[in-house]
């Protein structure tokens, strides 16, 4: 396994950085690869030229340069107008240039997600899962849909989405739509801490979808009680209750060369597991998950009683801009080293 870094987060703060200078900066500062998440970042019109010289620097400095390809639920590609512009209007036809290109760069293993997060929003509007005027389930089958009218150009290229764990969207619902679109183009890109958010155990989830992971997003987080049921706050890895160690060795059994990217911001996001509205759009819960939460969070409540960890306002209140880079590093070494230790390190 290889770790390398998710640019969109803070990374990559100069956006007019070219691929080449991109991936020199990030082989200086320890990783193994880097993740945009397009093709449109290495070129705007997907330049075959660009392409093939992008794919050449990275061989040269022996790193990984995987991507990403955007939205794949039609109820809110309207989202990525850059994306649009690819087709020239045709999202479907944008989605297979931005495959082949990918594929062209030697990227065959895709993210794509099925929400953003519109943060301008409150409450439970602030993802798709909750929306009144198309319900979740006719979401999920609208981009099955979409899936499989995406399968031939992912064979033609021998490459596959992997759908991310996202902050609305469970892992058993991703593995729905694996077992009706074809393991073969469709996998699981697992977002460790983005399925607590779903009130899913990040190990239960390795355990049950490590055939089909992929690609992974690594981050930590920790959870604590509200009024509505929990709260999960963002923390670098090996900084939270992440269980890397099982994580990584259940997905070693299967798939031991898996690319994970760092990914690190901070944030809140509440599981109102206590409120029925909340359950309601939620039919996969799992008990004995939930449960396993709940412990959880008694464990990180101790934690921050004792003074071990911070208080979560005031871990909070401080910038991530002025930690970022040292959070990176840290989340960069604890996982090369818990995958040393396991002896499934690239």
């Amino acid at each position: 396994m290889k770790v390398g870094i998710e640019l969109h987060h803070g990374y990559l703060r100069d956006e007019y950085m070219s691929v080449e200078q991109v991936l020199q900066k990030a082989k200086a500062d320890g990783y193994e690869g880097v993740y945009y998440k397009s093709p449109f970042y290495v070129s705007k019109t997907l330049d075959i030229g660009a392409l093939r010289a992008a794919s050449q620097c990275a061989q040269q400095l022996e790193m990984f340069l995987d991507f990403g390809i955007g939205r794949v639920n039609p109820y809110n590609t309207t989202e990525s107008p850059e994306i649009w512009m690819l087709g020239g209007g045709d999202y479907k036809l944008a989605m297979e240039k931005q495959i082949y290109a990918a594929a062209e760069m030697g990227a065959k293993e895709l993210i794509g997600v099925t929400a953003g997060w519109r943060g301008e929003h409150t409450g439970y509007f602030v993802n798709d899962r909750f929306r009144t005027d198309v319900t979740w389930e006719e979401q999920l089958q609208a981009t099955t849909r979409f899936l499989k009218r995406l399968a031939p150009v992912l064979r033609d290229a021998g490459s596959r989405i992997n759908l991310e764990t996202h902050e609305e969207i469970t892992s058993y619902e991703v593995l729905r739509m694996i077992e009706e679109v074809g393991d073969d183009v469709l996998g699981v890109a697992f977002d460790t801490a983005n399925v607590l958010s779903r009130a899913e155990d990040p190990v239960a989830v390795a355990r049950r979808a490590a055939p089909y992971i992929h690609q992974m997003h690594a981050k930590d987080g920790i959870l604590y009680f509200s009024e509505n049921g929990l709260v999960r706050q963002l923390k670098a890895s090996g900084q939270g209750i992440v269980d890397y160690k099982t994580i990584f060795a259940e997905i070693g059994k299967v798939n031991p060369e898996l690319h994970v990217q760092v990914e690190d911001h901070k944030g809140l996001m509440h599981v109102d597991i206590f409120v029925e509205e909340w359950r309601n759009v939620h039919p996969d819960l799992n008990m004995a998950e939930v449960t396993e939460l709940v412990r959880l969070a008694m464990l990180c409540e101790q934690k921050i009683a004792s003074g071990e960890w911070m208080k979560p306002d005031v871990y909070e209140a401080i910038s991530y801009w002025d930690e970022m880079d040292d959070r990176l590093e840290s989340s960069r070494k604890y996982l090369q080293q818990v995958l040393r230790e396991l002896g499934l390190a690239g």
